[in-house]
């Protein structure tokens, strides 16, 4: 056997070498994948699972940890280091995360505060906001709110302090998931604001909400704007005509070490945060909560209408 020496021989090694760095970098890289979390409500599972679908599109690895839970245990993943990338609402991190007591209602305003104090306070990118603005909103049948005259939640407050009838079941019997009784910008401000108080308030999980509304179980509800059961069950929402809710556009926020990792996210993602306006969030929350799509089908359907996947 011929012995390779001089030239060839180093060249022979240095390709062997660089093979072996370049093999270990995209191994580094197949074991260093974004984590994408969410919150466990639809629409959180829904932009999850598209952003996990259009980064791996993009040969990005990814790890599905959606649907953690409440807005709280997300973000203290995320701070921890446990979560990298999650969709948050610009209201949310105002109000929850970032502790300003007054809500604003021009979105751009909204979203240049959280972008700026979330990353000097926590390290953490804001992209881009989509269009959508899931603010809460208070829901009525819409047949009980065309009786009454309600249109507003100025006019639900005069009905109930005035002792107008309350519709189905006869008390002004108001449904809400446990986050939004306790929030600041919740339950107690609203009726401070508005100055009035309902009946009982019941506390159940955010899906039944809609479904008990419905089905005649309570007379209001508590319901996300963009939820796609509001036209689906012939529901309503009350004006805030005094401008009690914050703004709630979403939007991608990555850490920042990850972001330094995979710098493209940003680019990759902006075709979809583009795309998601309000009527096509009702859309894709009504593929879950009234068609059954699972919201890894509902967004690969969106995902290849649009030529993003």
């Amino acid at each position: 056997m011929r012995r390779l020496t001089g030239k060839t021989g180093y060249l022979l090694v240095i390709i062997v070498l660089f093979a072996l760095v370049l093999g270990w970098t995209w191994e580094a890289l197949a074991e260093d994948p974004v984590v994408v979390g969410s919150k466990e409500f639809t629409e959180q599972l829904i932009l999850g699972q598209l952003t996990i679908q259009v980064l791996e599109a993009n040969d990005i690895p990814t790890v599905d940890e959606t649907n953690l839970g409440g807005t709280i245990i997300l973000r203290e993943a995320q701070e921890e280091g446990e979560v990298d990338l999650g969709w948050e609402y610009t209201g949310t991190a105002l109000i929850t995360h970032l502790g300003f007591e007054d809500p604003i209602t021009e979105p751009e305003e909204a979203y240049r505060i959280v972008r700026d104090e979330d990353l000097e306070r926590n390290n953490l990118v804001w992209l881009n906001y989509a269009p959508l603005n899931n603010t809460y909103t208070i829901m009525m049948r819409r047949e009980d709110a065309e009786e009454l005259g309600i249109e507003t939640l100025s006019d639900l407050a005069a009905a109930i302090n005035e002792g107008v009838q309350a519709p189905e079941p006869g008390q002004w019997i108001f449904a809400t998931n446990h986050e939004y009784s306790v929030r600041e910008d919740g339950y107690p401000g609203l009726t401070e604001h508005y100055d009035f108080f309902f009946e009982r308030t019941q506390i159940m999980d955010t899906g039944i909400t809609y479904g008990a509304l419905r089905d005649g179980d309570v007379a209001l509800g508590m319901g996300f704007a963009t939820d796609g059961r509001i036209d689906g069950f012939d529901l309503v929402t009350l004006e805030d005509d005094k401008n009690y809710h914050p703004v709630y556009n979403a939007a991608p926020v990555i850490r920042a070490d990850t972001l330094e990792r995979y710098p493209e996210i940003e680019e990759i993602l902006q075709p979809l945060i583009e795309r998601l306006d309000d009527a096509t969030m009702q859309r894709l929350n009504a593929l879950v909560d009234i068609e059954g799509y699972e919201p890894d089908e509902a967004a690969a359907e969106f995902l290849e209408e649009e030529g993003l996947i």
